[in-house]
């Protein structure tokens, strides 16, 4: 099931053993060996937990309104979390500029699409300037064929481009 990332921030996370709200999503730690997600980052209700990451693995459902993760035991503290191999290459992609291999700007990203089951990162949607955005809506972009992710800018295959799709939003749609 493909996510938004600005759209789970914020939700209540539930312990599936016992019913409790653990805490809220902060943050969604992506990481940049396997293009994907890592982990989910809470932000801790007055429980007394042992940590504040959840990984991928206790994931049991990422609805539209709640987390649900399998036991509020297996968190785990941010400071060993942040030690896995794969959080060394923790990446932030919001803001990132995006150019095709032929060196076309694309425009910046603006969300990030994932698969909370796989971990996949499936695309981004992408903004063109406020008024493109005003006007047409953002467009979402796939990530397929060769996606290479720099400091602060991502190159994308053309194919990739070719595939990118309207969101349908923008005033153009209303009035038409």
């Amino acid at each position: 099931m493909i996510k938004k990332y600005s759209n789970v921030l914020g939700l209540p996370v539930i312990s599936a053993k016992d019913g409790v709200k653990i805490g809220t999503l902060k943050d969604v730690a992506f990481c940049r060996d396997n293009m994907g997600v890592a982990g989910f980052i809470l932000e801790k209700d007055s429980h007394n937990l042992k940590g504040n990451v959840v990984l991928l693995e206790d994931v049991l459902s990422l609805g539209n309104d709640a987390l649900i993760v399998d036991d509020a035991d297996r968190l785990l503290k941010y400071r060993k979390f942040r030690k896995f191999p794969e959080m060394k290459e923790r990446m932030q992609l919001q803001g990132f500029k995006i150019y095709t291999h032929s060196g076309n700007d694309i425009g910046i990203v603006q969300d990030i699409l994932f698969d909370y089951r796989t971990g996949k990162v499936e695309g981004v949607q992408v903004s063109d300037g406020l008024v493109q955005d005003l006007m047409m809506g953002r467009n979402i972009l796939p990530f397929i064929g060769r996606i290479e992710i720099g400091s602060d800018n991502i190159l994308v295959e053309n194919e990739a481009v070719e595939e990118m799709m309207n969101t349908g939003g923008g005033l153009r749609s209303r009035l038409n």
